[in-house]
């Protein structure tokens, strides 16, 4: 069936009674909510309060409360910051500054104010450019880090059964490895089935080289591929049916999966880099790092990349409208752009950063500093409609658990795709 997509149209759907429902966890940096010397701003952000990220941000919004007179009050949403997203927009409940977690162009553009002007606009990484500029190069966030991830490993787990993870390029290899770690008693891939996501990043990372191109023309033009979905699927069942799966997987959270990495509780995960971040908070000497995805239908491994969790927007209705962007400034300063991109170990969102990636040195020379591995885009937003990644992850979750067969779980996500195209 071929539908009609207006990509760029944001759907937001009004859900007053759930923000009810949701809690956030927030702090005013600084311990105060306003400012003798000057305004207060509102910070709403997509990422957990314990986490590097989080750590690295609140260190900086400290400081520059410190040199301004500004007061940020930063709230972090957590597993519901997208639902409590959409209910503040609908009703015009806007914070100054906002996580945008790559989805500044093609979901909030509409509420932001254009950055395409700014001093560091100019020195943002040209791998940005499809994902965060319009078709008339107006950029509507601040890119803290260029999202860069694939399969994330502890070497010193992958030695105990000889394994280089540098000779995983393809899927047969990454299989042989898991299958020797299940064989020792080794969890060969962790995930959280707890915390929103997870289960969505492993569809996302894997379809992104599971269509071809005609197929992927076929998705933006409104037609569903059935197959080559369920080519994706297939591999997670496959995973799903050798048992390679935490068995703690319905309670484990994104922080048990750096836990796990940590410890050397699993060999490996199909995750963002930042919960390698996270995982160095547990275990700083553990030996961690990250190798290029395996392709199923091109020629070689790849990454997956783009927008990242520390992007951050101004909200165009804000009553401190030049504060916010002043604290962007801040942000873009050299110093506090390296620390972003460090806390969540991704490559900097700005031209000609310094970043000192500790111990994933070795990966980010071998993957990404040359840039000779291929970056492909996350899956969800570029071939999907908006509104389709709870489907996706609900989906995912449900061949994980066994719950749903691979042909239920693409009719489901197929259904989805079409009553949302267009819309």
């Amino acid at each position: 069936m071929k539908l009609r997509h207006k990509k760029y149209r944001t759907a937001i759907a009004v859900a007053c009674a759930a923000a009810m429902a949701v809690t956030a966890t927030g702090c005013s940096r600084g311990g105060s909510t306003s400012s003798s010397d000057g305004e207060s701003l509102e910070f709403f952000l997509n990422m957990g309060a314990d986490s590097a990220q989080y750590q690295a941000l609140s260190k900086i919004i400290d400081a520059y409360e410190g040199e301004s007179g500004v007061s940020i009050t930063a709230t972090t949403g957590g597993d519901t910051y997208e639902d409590q997203m959409k209910v503040r927009l609908a009703s015009g409940d806007i914070p100054d500054l906002f996580s945008t977690h790559g989805w500044s162009l093609l979901r909030y553009s509409e509420f932001l104010e254009p950055l395409t002007d700014e001093t560091w606009a100019a020195d943002v990484n040209p791998a940005l450019d499809s994902a965060m500029r319009d078709a008339d190069g107006n950029i509507f966030a601040f890119p803290g880090e260029t999202d860069v991830a694939g399969i994330l490993y502890n070497k010193d787990v992958l030695d105990q059964i000889g394994v280089d993870p540098a000779s995983i390029t393809s899927w047969e290899a990454f299989d042989s490895a898991a299958e020797s770690l299940a064989a020792q008693g080794t969890v060969p891939i962790y995930i959280s089935g707890k915390d929103q996501g997870s289960a969505g990043i492993l569809a996302d990372f894997l379809a992104a080289d599971t269509f071809t191109e005609a197929e992927q023309t076929q998705m933006q033009e409104g037609t569903f591929v059935d197959s080559a979905y369920a080519l994706m699927l297939d591999k997670v069942h496959g995973w799903q049916q050798n048992g390679w799966f935490n068995p703690d997987y319905s309670s484990a959270s994104r922080d048990d999966m750096a836990r796990a990495l940590a410890d050397g509780t699993t060999g490996f995960e199909i995750a963002q880099n930042a919960i390698l971040s996270n995982a160095f908070t547990y275990n700083p000497d553990a030996n961690l790092g990250f190798i290029p995805l395996p392709p199923t239908l091109s020629d070689e491994p790849y990454l997956v990349g783009g927008e990242g969790v520390d992007s951050f927007g101004v909200s165009k209705t804000s009553q401190n409208k030049e504060a916010a962007l002043k604290f962007l400034d801040y942000l873009a300063q050299p110093e506090n752009a390296a620390a972003l991109a460090e806390s969540t170990a991704s490559a900097p969102g700005l031209l000609g950063i310094d970043v000192d990636y500790g111990n994933l040195t070795d990966s980010f020379t071998a993957y990404v500093v040359d840039g000779n591995v291929p970056v492909k885009p996350y899956f969800d937003r570029v071939f999907l409609p908006n509104g389709m990644w709870n489907t996706m992850v609900v989906t995912t979750d449900s061949v994980i658990t066994g719950q749903a067969t691979v042909d239920q779980a693409v009719d489901q996500v197929r259904t989805q795709f079409e009553t949302l195209f267009g819309a």
